[in-house]
């Protein structure tokens, strides 16, 4: 009897051990990652690509990630090595550092030239399904380039941040795709008398009324901004998230004399003395706000925070804008700001505005926004880009495709996300846990 019953008894022991082994062993493989369980992993995959600023000695590669990544390109010449392009960023430094947005200009070029390229974003390659991405620089000019002033603003996150790491894009009938970079600070300026035509042939000259479209671009942060070429050096500030449109026109049209004729335009005038931010009665939660008004260029602003008893003074840029954020920390509750400053008939003139500085993590009952002068309206963005100092060249969104034409639409890139890599420790561990799980149930069926 016992020993009838220890033969039955020692099955089902036996069948259980071996279903607790699997089971304990499952779960450390899955904790250490060698069975990867539907885990979101960081978004590395280019988005935005656009072949921009394309020149008869260069171009520039620009793209984003909503992840900070390295980039590069392997470009190559037909029968030649190909050999590595890195981001401008990290030419200028000598290291390696990651970006949102990546900007990568390729020089040193023959003109009327192809050349082939691969993304390159933290060691992985991208490219337009099964084949690379194809450029062809133009010929060389020998026309005088026009006399033109440059598009010159600034960007700022939502949170009033300068937007550093920022793309811009440029869009101008008939014109070429240009794109640049902000600077840490969040300025840009790209030089308009290099702009060529949309195929290469020549300089594209741009009338004081010309349609301009920009786009900022950082992560999946974009604003739009429409404007005439009269105004381009006072675009002031710019937050991202937020559209802008300086323009009765709402879409871009052939620039034909009827079209550029029909545009009332409201006039940026630089030296309009006004406190952007804070609007009254805004709420922060940084205890730190920036404060950012314009004022007449290189003039002296002096500022006041009379709750806390801060009395500051900053100089407006050669734009007009300035902009000011506590050296120290100031207090909850409801804070009131007074500027005094020259306006243009050299009288002294006093804005005061009203905001409130809630404790981190308060829900804030209005965000930080541009209170501009032009309304906000969100607008279509698809910016063009020319050879520029700072290129970006507009691209639908992500659908890669290979370019043929001089003049490269911008597309987004169609991209299988590798497999991650197993070993064969690993494999091993995988195949016996499930070899005890099916032994386990196996003898607890038979029982």
């Amino acid at each position: 009897m016992k020993r009838g019953l220890w033969n039955k008894r020692m099955p089902t022991l036996l069948a259980f051990l071996l279903l607790f082994i699997s089971i304990w062993v499952t779960s450390y493989l899955i904790q250490t990652g060698v069975i990867i369980v539907g885990r979101a992993t960081p978004d590395k995959t280019p988005q935005n690509l656009k072949i921009a600023n394309i020149a008869d000695s260069s171009f520039a590669v620009t793209f984003t990630t909503n992840e900070k990544t390295s980039g590069a390109l392997s470009v190559e010449e037909a029968g030649k090595n190909p050999y590595l392009v890195f981001d401008d960023r990290n030419k200028k430094t000598g290291q390696q550092n990651d970006f949102y947005s990546h900007y990568i200009t390729v020089s040193d070029l023959a003109p009327q030239t192809s050349y082939n390229f691969t993304i390159i974003v933290d060691g992985e390659n991208y490219q337009t399904g099964d084949q690379k991405y194809f450029v062809r620089t133009s010929p060389s000019i020998r026309q005088v380039p026009p006399s033109q002033k440059p598009i010159a603003g600034r960007g700022l996150l939502p949170d009033g941040e300068e937007a550093a790491d920022t793309i811009v894009e440029l869009k101008i009938q008939g014109a070429q795709q240009i794109t640049a970079l902000t600077s840490d600070n969040g300025e840009f300026t790209i030089p308009t008398s290099s702009i060529r035509k949309e195929d290469l042939s020549g300089y594209l000259k741009l009338s004081p009324e010309t349609l301009i479209t920009i786009v900022l671009r950082r992560q999946d942060l974009s604003s739009t901004i429409q404007t005439l070429f009269e105004n381009v050096e006072s675009l002031q500030l710019l937050t991202l998230a937020q559209d802008y449109d300086f323009t009765d026109i709402e879409e871009i049209e052939p620039s034909t004399k009827s079209s550029e004729l029909k545009a009332p335009v409201p006039k940026l005038t630089p030296g309009n003395i006004r406190i952007l931010s804070p609007i009254e009665n805004e709420s922060f939660v940084d205890s730190r706000p920036l404060l950012r008004g314009t004022a007449l260029p290189n003039q002296k602003v002096k500022i006041k925070i009379e709750s806390e008893t801060i009395i500051d003074e900053v100089t407006a840029d050669r734009n007009g804008v300035w902009s000011y954020r506590p050296p120290n920390p100031i207090g909850q509750g409801q804070h009131k700001i007074t500027i005094e400053t020259i306006d243009s008939f050299g009288v002294s003139k006093i804005l005061t505005s009203s905001f409130t500085v809630f404790a981190s993590g308060s829900q804030v009952a209005e965000s930080a926004t541009p209170s501009a002068t032009p309304t906000s309206t969100p607008i279509p963005t698809t910016p063009t880009s020319p050879p520029g100092q700072s290129p970006t060249g507009a691209a639908p969104t992500p659908t890669p495709t290979v370019i043929l034409s001089i003049t490269i639409p911008p597309t987004q890139i169609p991209i299988v996300t590798p497999a991650p890599p197993g070993n064969t420790s690993s494999l091993v561990l995988t195949a016996i846990s499930i070899l005890l799980i099916f032994a386990g149930s196996a003898l607890l069926f038979a029982l």
